[in-house]
């Protein structure tokens, strides 16, 4: 059954250590203030400093895609669900790291129709107040660990449940890359390992750009030449 199955496969996966990314689940933020530059934002998830969150604006019927890298974070402040839940707010600072011509075009038009007031105004340009904070989400990150990886999918191990044939947006690190990656879960099993519940996920690659693809290539060369 096995053998047959992996024949049936467009690519050979193989077993790896050490490899792993993140999973993206969308998550509600406010904006405090934003620029063509950077934002602030407040959100019940704990942001880290240094790393990158994918931001995401729907605008126009569309979605406005940004990267932003934290450059500070504080734990704000405390607030108590209607169920009686306590849960932390934090506020971050985000600095865009991948704002092109589009898209800084879109992100103008957007601050411009949204804007609500002059919130400060900094060497680097003016921030603002926006009137559109529902319509904005935080990718936040869940990690995985690798165990099998071909060029067209992986099996990923997870603390968490990933529904069938749903879509993730996924981070995988490799060699010191991070590729972004569009996925489909296929296949979602329940397992223990040391006493914590832990899931094997069938992943098939569905979008990556054609850097992405390449770095994918030659990081599954590697594993070819080492047989």
């Amino acid at each position: 059954m096995t053998g047959r199955k992996d024949e049936r496969r467009k690519h050979k996966r193989h077993i790896v250590e050490g490899v792993h990314g993140s999973v993206l689940y969308p998550s509600d933020v406010d904006i405090i203030d934003i620029s063509i530059d950077g934002a602030a934002i407040e959100t019940t998830k704990r942001i880290n400093v240094n790393r990158e969150y994918p931001l995401r604006i729907r605008y126009k019927d569309t979605l406005l895609n940004l990267r932003g890298r934290v450059v500070w974070s504080i734990l704000s402040h405390s607030e108590k669900t209607d169920s009686g839940e306590v849960i932390p707010v934090y506020k971050a600072g985000m600095k865009f790291t991948d704002i092109r011509d589009e898209r800084a075009k879109m992100l103008l038009e957007f601050i411009e129709e949204n804007k609500t007031k002059t919130y400060e105004r900094r060497l680097s340009g003016v921030r603002f107040k926006v009137a559109a904070s529902e319509n904005i989400k935080i990718d936040y990150p869940y990690r995985y660990d690798v165990k099998k990886i071909s060029l067209s999918g992986m099996l990923v191990e997870t603390e968490y449940s990933l529904d069938l044939n749903s879509h993730y947006n996924l981070e995988l690190f490799l060699n010191e890359n991070s590729l972004n990656i569009l996925g489909r879960i296929v296949n979602c099993t329940k397992g223990d390992s040391d006493n914590v519940t832990k899931y094997n996920v069938g992943i098939e690659f569905v979008e990556m750009s054609d850097n992405d693809r390449e770095l994918l290539k030659d990081f599954v060369d590697t594993l070819e030449e080492d047989l």
